[in-house]
């Protein structure tokens, strides 16, 4: 009897020997199970892609720059001064930056859908400037209307030195003269007066005068 309660006791000793085993191996396999899982989700080579490409990203969404150049509206305006544009500005809204026309100023001796020319001089002239001839309109003064669309002539006392180089038979020496001339002495009041500029007589005058129209 004592000896087959020895036997079970041993058996019953050796089955809970197994079980510990056992519970101690499935702990021990979930543990470190646990632990690689961890030691993936810190593993700095895996991190490094992730803080490497940082930079590249931010190199990329800077907001993109828009050009800017500088245009000094002077004349009949109410604010003159140097204002910056973005391309694709034209006259008219340069002049309503820079607090619109004057009273007397004369904007139908400007062309106002014209593009404005980067670090050009947009001059308005008053009424009686024009009246006056007081006024010679160069290249810097951007969007001056010298042509007359309808008919492809050019307004004589609004032309520029580059309006009068299309015309032919006039080279830079003629054109020199023609705005001396009118520098010097006011606006044309007759188309023959280009007659009195030097180095235009009646033969050139005949070829020149299809190209030219005076309001």
């Amino acid at each position: 009897m004592n000896k087959r309660k020895n036997l079970d006791r041993q058996k019953r000793k050796r089955q809970n020997l197994i079980l510990a085993f056992m519970l101690a191996v499935i702990a021990l396999a979930l543990l470190g199970r646990f632990l690689i899982g961890r030691d993936k989700e810190l593993n700095p080579e895996e991190l490094t892609p992730a803080t490497n490409s940082s930079p590249v990203l931010s190199s990329t969404t800077h907001a993109p720059t828009i050009s800017m150049f500088p245009v000094h509206v002077a004349g009949a305006v109410k604010n003159p001064g140097v204002y910056y544009f973005r391309e694709g500005v034209i006259v008219s809204e340069a002049i309503a930056k820079a607090g619109g026309p004057t009273k007397d100023a004369s904007i139908e001796a400007l062309n106002m859908a014209s593009l404005l020319n980067p670090h050009a001089k947009l001059y308005v002239p008053t009424i009686e400037e024009v009246e006056a001839g007081e006024i010679v309109f160069s290249f810097d003064s951007a969007g001056v209307n010298s042509n007359d669309a309808a008919s492809g002539k050019i307004n004589l006392n609004l032309a520029t030195e580059a309006d009068l180089l299309t015309v032919p038979g006039i080279g830079p020496s003629t054109a020199s003269a023609i705005l001396r001339y009118r520098e010097e002495n006011g606006r044309f009041t007759q188309l023959e007066d280009l007659m009195l500029v030097s180095g235009i007589k009646d033969k050139k005058f005949s070829s020149l005068e299809p190209y030219f129209y005076l309001p």
